[in-house]
């Protein structure tokens, strides 16, 4: 006995078509188990005409345009058989058009409803300020510095460092007499950057370094240049000459950006949305965990699975 593959009872089930009919007339009528048309196993009901009638002829139900539908529906299925004794109905693009169909239909009957109750329902506010809470680290920025520097690189050489440290010393000293950049922190070092830095980033623009948290930037210099800012206590204070292992350094804080928390309000928008992906993605876990512990699959033996590789076209 040759049993019905399921991709053949797919195809009957999807195609919905018809057999042979005496007449239109007969066909209107349904049988006992509703068929109007039958084309060996692959059949049409009632149904099947009313969606064809909405789908192609504007939901029309007069007498002329069900027996437009139910021709085209007879001419469907005609083909379809004929596919079906072609044997496509194991071709496997064809058994993955139609995996790909049911799937589509079964999330839209069985998960897109949970979804749409996800995405219409009310978060209540309590839940927001929940998250808020859990993910209060996100929302808050550190203390930040503006930082000027004049660096200079003995290379490891005490002499050198030495030297270095009191040519600083000295740009220190001429920056403290001059007035004018001492009451303005945007200028960093102005010109003497030029002279008295080796940083090739920072010395042909006032030696200004960028911001900086209190970790500093990437590399050394950066961090050690943000060390030294963060111990100054306003914008537009000078550091003494220090040398470090990093280099000899005269820093300059120049302007200070507070640390700060946005509030509930500025981000609760941000928090609903990121609860609603939360439990959309919870609804589809579900809905799949669902699916995998109703239908567990039954893989073949490896040696079965072998076999049936190498004889594979």
């Amino acid at each position: 006995m040759i049993r019905p593959t399921v991709t053949t009872l797919a195809i009957a089930g999807l195609a919905v078509v018809s057999c042979k009919r005496e007449t239109k007339e007969q066909a209107a009528a349904p049988s006992a188990d509703g068929v109007l048309l039958r084309v060996g196993a692959v059949t049409v009901t009632e149904e099947d005409v009313l969606y064809q009638l909405r789908e192609k002829h504007a939901g029309r139900t007069d007498d002329a345009s069900r027996r437009l539908a139910l021709d085209e529906l007879e001419d469907r299925a005609r083909m379809t058989r004929a596919a079906l004794d072609a044997g496509m109905g194991d071709d496997p693009i064809t058994r993955a058009e139609i995996a790909r169909i049911l799937i589509a239909r079964l999330r839209e009957t069985e998960l897109d409803p949970k979804l749409r109750a996800v995405a219409s329902a009310e978060i209540p506010e309590a839940r927001l300020r929940e998250i808020y809470q859990e993910r209060n680290g996100e929302f808050r920025s550190e203390e930040k510095r503006q930082v000027a520097v004049l660096w200079l690189d003995p290379g490891g050489d005490p002499e050198r460092a030495a030297k270095y440290g009191e040519t600083l010393a000295k740009a220190r000293e001429w920056f403290l007499a001059n007035n004018d950049l001492v009451k303005n922190p945007a200028q960093g070092f102005s010109v003497l950057s030029v002279d008295h830095s080796e940083h090739a980033a920072s010395r042909f623009s006032n030696g200004v370094l960028g911001w900086f948290g209190r970790e500093g930037g990437a590399d050394p210099l950066g961090k050690a240049a943000a060390e030294i800012a963060f111990s100054l206590e306003k914008p537009g204070d000078v550091s003494d000459v220090i040398t470090r292992p990093e280099g000899v350094f005269l820093v300059r804080c120049m302007a200070v950006q507070p640390a700060f928390v946005r509030s509930f309000e500025s981000v609760s928008g941000e928090l609903e949305q990121a609860e609603r992906n939360r439990l959309r993605e919870a609804a589809e876990a579900e809905f799949h965990s669902l699916i995998q512990s109703r239908y567990p699959a039954s893989p073949l033996a490896p040696e079965a699975s072998r076999s049936q590789l190498a004889t594979s076209p």
